[in-house]
């Protein structure tokens, strides 16, 4: 089984998110905090994100996923956007383009 990170929940999208589209079939939306330690001498752990996109078709499932590493050394930071992220239902083709967003807001960025 792979890790994907510290898991920080699952938001489901329904027929009111979808409206603009023509598919009818459940999605669920999972996201994961990824940490990853520097390899030099006092190094700091750095924290991304990772969106799993599951959409459940009869009996198959479609997965997506995307990953954003290195996003910030700041645990907080990242839990905030994650939160943002889920609130939102960003799915993973989507994150990229929200992430740097959301880095400009003051809210999001290291102090």
């Amino acid at each position: 089984m792979v890790n994907l990170g510290v898991y920080y929940g699952a938001t489901l999208l329904n027929s009111t998110d979808l409206v603009e589209s023509s598919n009818r079939n459940s999605i669920k939306l999972e996201y994961y905090g990824t940490e990853k330690q520097e390899k030099e001498e006092n190094s700091q752990t750095l924290y991304g994100i990772s969106i799993v996109k599951k959409e459940y078709c009869n009996d198959k499932v479609k997965y997506e996923k995307n990953t954003v590493d290195n996003v910030t050394t700041n645990e907080n930071i990242i839990i905030k956007i994650i939160e943002t992220l889920k609130n939102c239902k960003v799915t993973p083709i989507g994150l990229e383009d929200v992430l740097t967003d959301l880095l400009k807001q003051p809210e999001f960025q290291e102090t």
